[in-house]
């Protein structure tokens, strides 16, 4: 599979993202905290040196041709598709419990979410083949493409940030986005703003669906 071009010349990108091209440039919030070591890990190839407890969580989707540069024993890591933690609360829930009070949520460009509902065939004759009724891999698929299935990934993880805000209200969240071709992160815009403005994201609304019933 191809890598999409550098982030900042897409026009889907360029003026929706911060880029951190120097250490200086981390947010002021998030200095000294475990996500400056994995913001220099990933942008400026700095190791991490690992304590042996777990100081970090991090989110992020099933992408292959994506690697976490973190080492043994620094962190606690889901992987789920389009990175959207629902049906994962419980692993949260687990890694605070365990003295973890950092997420790391980390999207990234070209996502196969976002090409979901052409995939539905294939998805659907692929468990078929696994041995399912087609009746149930429809019903299957169907349900689990509106949990999964994003549009653009900017604002899904902007929802996914406030929702996830609303749910564990002590946990410090850093919003990340993965560019494919430049293998850095860089800041959302609309993290930035939500910062500059004094809002309190929790307060912030977002769409029905977005907003998971715990069951």
């Amino acid at each position: 599979m191809p890598l999409p071009p550098p982030i900042l010349t897409d026009s889907c990108y360029k003026d929706r993202l911060f880029d951190i091209s120097s250490p200086d440039l981390i947010p002021e919030h998030w200095k000294g905290t475990p996500f400056e070591g994995l913001i220099n890990a990933h942008n400026f190839g700095m190791g991490i040196q690992s304590t042996g407890q777990p100081q970090l969580l991090i989110a992020t989707c099933i992408e292959f041709r994506y690697s976490l540069p973190v080492p043994r024993m620094h962190a606690y890591v889901l992987r789920r598709a389009s990175g959207r933690l629902v049906g994962s609360e419980f692993s949260v829930a687990y890694a605070i419990a365990k003295g973890v009070r950092h997420l790391a949520l980390i999207g990234h460009n070209d996502c196969g979410m976002t090409q979901v509902q052409p995939n539905r065939q294939g998805m659907i004759d692929a468990l078929v083949e696994e041995g399912w009724h087609r009746d149930r891999a429809e019903e299957f698929f169907d349900y689990h493409a509106g949990r999964y299935s994003i549009t653009d990934e900017l604002t899904s993880l902007e929802r996914e940030y406030i929702r996830l805000k609303r749910l564990f209200r002590r946990l410090k969240i850093a919003p990340l986005f993965y560019s494919l071709a430049d293998n850095k992160v860089f800041v959302p815009q609309w993290y930035l703003d939500i910062k500059a403005r004094g809002v309190d994201p929790t307060e912030l609304s977002v769409a029905d669906e977005e907003l998971l019933s715990i069951t």
